[in-house]
């Protein structure tokens, strides 16, 4: 993702990251933390007892969300719309693993809950507090096990907000369910976690001439058994995190069809302009080239089907990394070249989406990897390096000492965003200066091929063995450090 208070201004063919004045703002009145010494939260500690499931699995930043207890491995996601009432209603089954015996359990939901079913079997449910949804089997359900949880729901999402939180935007008669951290439980309950990722399979009906966009392959756009209604389609046999998981509901302008061996398409809201929407495609089909150029050094692209969707919201970030159908703000896909952002979001498929982040606090191994592919994309492209884009860069922050006590290891839940598109470009790339490009891009590709749930402290191992030295200094300068690195040569700045 892209927040929008970190702009993108091109000077000439150099891409330069500045502050808004915003994030000035926040910058005279932040005060720095205590990181004197080197912070590893650790694994998450679940909030549930041995025979029960938790109502988190204990993330630092966000402890009310996701579930412990148990594996989601796929979501079966079966909706209806009304426009008229802006009522989302329908049911959603989760297919599960228990880790151990389960007695009860948690999903995370905002809508209200009529029916659950665990195993086919009535299971009694209330609700704690507005995100969180406990459900007691008839039967206990043994320790790994599979089993299956099916909800019944319905509502408007826009009725709900959690501290300020509404992922659920609306603009006429355009909806859409796309935020991060939050999202996912204002349409379906799940193990709202990027710790649990799992595979989709999503339905939604509604009425003719009304489209729906969601994450995967379309299968279909229309069942014909309904005259005045449609039914869509998608499905995603890859994983995906939940706030990667995408649905947006109007009408879109709509091009499908295959680039490659993927796949496509491109969705543009109707609520823009004959000639923005031009603007808008001729940006998103250059998706098919972009991704062949980050399959060249992080490996093959992780997903069966490729995408993007414009919508017609003003968003509150420039991009989301909804996995294989990146959400964009119109304001950038429709002035000019937008290939420094398609770089960033369609690196996430990779960093984010593919390999995901195991707690909130390891948002570096995610916007890293996507802000330096902005700059390797340029590069590549017959722009500035990404070398003089790192001292360019740092030469602009380094007495700004606000954004330097935001440390990579632990930048705090308040200040998750604010930091990383600058620091984490900087690191990746101050650390191709000191271990070389044949280990910097063996190491990216190698993490990014693992795929699955990973710290920042996993990835910092896999460097050091990769490129066989000794990073600790390095480390302690760019991750945990909160002062600008030294520029010296073991800093990859000399």
């Amino acid at each position: 993702m892209i927040i929008a208070l970190v702009v993108i201004m091109v000077v000439g063919t150099a891409i330069v990251p500045v502050l808004t004045p915003v994030v000035d703002r926040w910058l005279d009145q932040r005060r720095p933390p205590d990181h004197s010494v080197p912070h590893d939260p650790g694994p998450p500690v679940s909030t549930g007892s041995s025979d029960r499931g938790g109502p988190g699995v204990g993330d630092p930043y966000y402890p009310d969300y996701g579930s412990s207890g148990y594996d989601a491995r796929k979501y079966t996601i079966n909706l209806n719309w009304a426009p008229k009432t802006q009522k989302l209603s329908g049911t959603t089954t989760i297919d599960a693993r228990s880790d151990h015996e389960l007695l009860s359990f948690y999903v995370d939901l905002v809508l209200p809950v009529t029916k659950i079913t665990v195993n086919g079997r009535p299971a009694r449910f209330d609700r704690e507090g507005s995100y969180d949804v406990r459900i007691v089997p008839q039967r206990a359900i043994r320790a790994h096990k599979a089993f299956s949880v099916t909800v019944t729901y319905g509502g408007n999402p826009a009725n709900h907000r959690i501290d300020n939180v509404e992922p659920w935007s609306v603009t006429g008669d355009e909806v859409t369910a796309a935020g991060e951290p939050e999202g996912s439980a204002w349409w379906y309950p799940a193990n709202d976690h990027p710790s649990d990722p799992a595979s989709y399979d999503v339905s939604v009906r509604v009425p003719a001439g009304l489209d729906v966009i969601s994450n995967g392959r379309l299968v279909s756009r229309d069942t014909g058994h309904e005259k005045s209604f449609d039914t869509w389609h998608w499905v995603t046999p890859q994983t995906l995190d939940t706030y990667q998981s995408l649905l947006s509901i109007g009408h879109y302008e709509i091009e499908q069809g295959t680039a490659g061996r993927w796949p496509y398409v491109y969705a543009v809201s109707d609520n823009l302009s004959a000639a923005d929407r031009k603007k808008a495609f001729a940006n998103l089909e250059l998706t098919p080239k972009i991704i062949s150029a980050e399959e060249n050094v992080y490996g093959p692209y992780p997903y069966d089907a490729i995408g993007g969707l414009v919508t017609g919201h003003d968003l509150w970030y420039d991009g989301l990394e909804s996995a294989t159908r990146p959400v964009y703000d119109a304001r950038d896909m429709t002035h000019g070249n937008a290939s420094s952002l398609l770089a960033h979001e369609l690196a996430h498929m990779w960093f984010g989406d593919h390999v995901t982040l195991k707690q909130w606090n390891d948002i570096f191994i995610s916007e890293a990897y996507a802000s330096f592919s902005q700059w390797w994309y340029a590069e590549k492209t017959g722009g500035r390096s990404a070398a003089s884009q790192l001292q360019r860069t740092y030469d602009q922050y380094a007495n700004t000492p606000e954004l330097w006590h935001i440390s990579m290891i632990d930048p705090g839940r308040d200040h998750l965003f604010d930091a990383v598109y600058l620091r984490g470009p900087m690191t990746l790339q101050a650390l191709r200066t000191v271990i070389g490009d044949e280990a910097f891009f063996r190491l990216a590709r190698t993490w990014a091929q693992r795929g699955g749930v990973h710290s920042l402290e996993d990835w910092m191992k896999l460097a050091e063995r990769i490129s066989h030295q000794d990073l600790t200094g390095f480390f302690q300068a760019w991750i945990y450090g909160p002062t600008a690195p030294a520029k010296t040569k073991a800093n990859g700045l000399a």
